[in-house]
């Protein structure tokens, strides 16, 4: 080697890059990029292992660690930006597959849609990293939780897959749901993946003479939170245990067990015959399955979501078809028969409809006032078949039973086979179960998804309802994922309102979830049967019920206010 040699040295901010045995060459800006998106794919993958239907929740944990290592070593916020979408798509385009069961365009839709929010979740990222010191893993922590909350309020709400609901088997840290909502846990989770992202992103610096120093903080703040975990374990048993619960009335539910493909549904050249005789043949499979209960006690059968076909608070005359009359017949005939033979009550999911000579000539079969056209409903009858009180429900499906913004986007029809939109209810419906001691206990009946909207069951909770019922219908989706994903929500809405939530579910998960969370009996998904046990009722109103969403908003006032706060900082240093 020549005497005069010296190697050629990086410019003045420029870092060096080392490899094993020390400075190699540094990347070029495309290896670079490609390197970090796919750490990015690496996180969005180990998301969806988190949940359902593979529910390695433990994942969930270290699963965004990856991301933030990516969006930390990106040279532009853009850059950022690219990473947190990778991550989505490689999370929620396996986590939505079940959605293509119905329409593959929605499917698309929506894994794009809700990837938008990681999306600027990398970018906000990037900037805290920079900018905000030891303190950017808990404002990453707020971040997060708040652009969850912005997804569960923007519009009609799509509150699916938060970070939170990993945790849906974690009994301890899942009763801080109580006291701010999923998003407590998934405040949680955030801060431990960001937390154990600092060492990474510490040893992977370039500069040698910093990496010593830049490992001390990160490390200390790992163990500071493994110790803050441990307590809040210790803490959330304790509040579990703490919990006084007491046995209510008895009651059982349904599971039929039958698919509705889409192709079949809304196939236009269907025979009309051929839909009569299988809606007659549900009901007569429900009246067959609820007689395995009559030596349970029951007090109340609940049927799923449209198991009946028509609805049954018209009067015989407005029907157009005779088969429509005989199914309602038929139905009233078995809850009579049923319900006489039980003593039980009966909670039916079946549309609901009225039509405008109905409404003009005031002769409605049971004189309460509904909607105009179709509405989703679950309606409660008395053992002798009269109608007692109906729910209209009020949360529709995007796409499934509305379409958003129709007049003014008329192509977005496209999203959806489904030609029908649905009337949604405009009352929260409390119904009274009366019990053989002359007293009663008040239920929410929640229709199809609407169990998956915290702040709805937050809001019946405070209306004094004692336990929830879920009437659900998901014999839609033949690909795995939906029925888990729908469950581990289902459990969180049991914690944050500490009321037990029965589910009665077409082709599941029909099955009872106490007030702590615990899924104390349940049948078998895609499996035909009926299940009976005691509702559990508990009196305490957490946290959560009093104050709502606090916790969320705060979380979501900082996600806005930190950028520009940030770039305004970043502004008086360069000057």
């Amino acid at each position: 080697m020549p005497d005069n040699y010296a190697p050629i040295q990086p410019a003045e901010g420029v870092p060096r890059a080392h490899g094993a045995d020390g400075p190699g060459p540094a990347p070029s800006p495309v290896t670079a990029l490609l390197m970090q998106l796919l750490l990015s794919a690496l996180a969005g993958t180990l998301l969806f292992l988190s949940f359902p239907p593979v529910d390695l929740w433990p994942l969930a944990f270290v699963a965004l660690v990856p991301l933030l290592v990516a969006v930390s070593r990106t040279r532009s916020c853009r850059a950022a930006i690219l990473c947190g979408a990778t991550a989505a798509l490689a999370f929620y385009l396996p986590s939505f597959a079940w959605v293509a069961s119905v329409a593959v365009p929605g499917w698309l839709g929506l894994t794009v849609y809700c990837g938008l929010y990681v999306a600027a979740a990398g970018g906000i990222v990037r900037l805290l990293q920079r900018n905000t010191g030891a303190l950017w893993p808990v404002l990453t922590a707020f971040v997060w939780a708040g652009l969850e909350l912005l997804r569960a309020r923007l519009g009609p709400g799509f509150p699916w897959l938060f970070l939170g609901y990993t945790q849906y088997r974690y009994a301890a840290l899942l009763q801080l749901a109580a006291l701010g909502g999923v998003y407590a846990v998934s405040f949680v989770v955030v801060l431990v993946n960001a937390v154990l992202a600092g060492p990474v992103i510490a040893a992977l610096r370039r500069f040698p003479s910093t990496r010593r120093v830049a490992l001390e903080r990160p490390l200390l703040a790992v163990a500071l939170l493994g110790l803050a975990l441990f307590l809040l374990s210790l803490l959330g048993d304790s509040a579990k245990a703490g919990l006084e619960i007491r046995e209510g009335p008895t009651v059982g539910v349904v599971q039929q067990n039958i698919p509705r493909l889409v192709e079949e549904i809304y196939d236009p050249g269907k025979d009309l015959e051929e839909r009569y005789r299988e809606g007659e043949a549900e009901v007569q499979l429900c009246a067959q399955l609820t007689a395995r209960l009559r030596r349970d006690d029951v007090r109340m059968v609940v049927w799923p979501e449209t198991s009946v076909p028509v609805p049954l608070d018209l009067p015989g005359e407005f029907f157009g078809r005779e088969r429509e009359r005989s199914i309602q017949r038929q139905t009233l005939d078995y809850v009579r028969a049923l319900g006489g033979d039980m003593g039980a009550y009966f909670l039916v999911g079946a549309p609901a409809y009225v039509s405008r000579e109905a409404v003009a000539s005031g002769s409605l079969l049971y004189g309460v006032h509904v909607q105009l056209e179709f509405g989703n409903s679950a309606v409660l009858l008395s053992p002798g078949g009269e109608f007692i009180e109906r729910y209209d429900k009020m949360r529709l499906v995007p796409f499934g039973e509305y379409i958003p913004l129709r007049d003014s986007l008329p192509f977005l029809q496209a999203l959806t086979p489904i030609p029908r939109e649905l009337t949604p209810g405009e009352k929260e419906v409390v119904f009274s179960l009366p019990d053989e001691d002359g007293g009663a206990v008040r239920f929410a009946a929640l229709v199809c998804y609407e169990d998956v909207f915290a702040d709805l069951t937050a809001s019946f909770r405070r209306r004094g309802v004692d336990f929830f019922v879920n009437v659900t219908d998901e014999g839609w989706y033949v690909i795995p994922g939906e029925l888990g994903q729908h469950l581990a929500m289902a459990v969180f809405r049991a914690v944050e309102t500490r009321a037990t939530v029965v589910r009665a579910a077409n082709t599941g998960v029909s099955c009872f979830i106490d007030p702590s969370g615990e899924v104390y009996a349940a049948i078998k998904p895609l499996e035909e049967g009926v299940l009976s046990a005691p509702v559990r009722l508990c009196d305490t109103v957490p946290p959560y019920v009093r104050y709502g969403d606090c916790s969320g908003v705060l979380c979501l006032m900082l996600a806005i206010a930190l950028p520009p706060i940030v770039a305004s900082l970043r502004r008086q240093d360069a000057s």
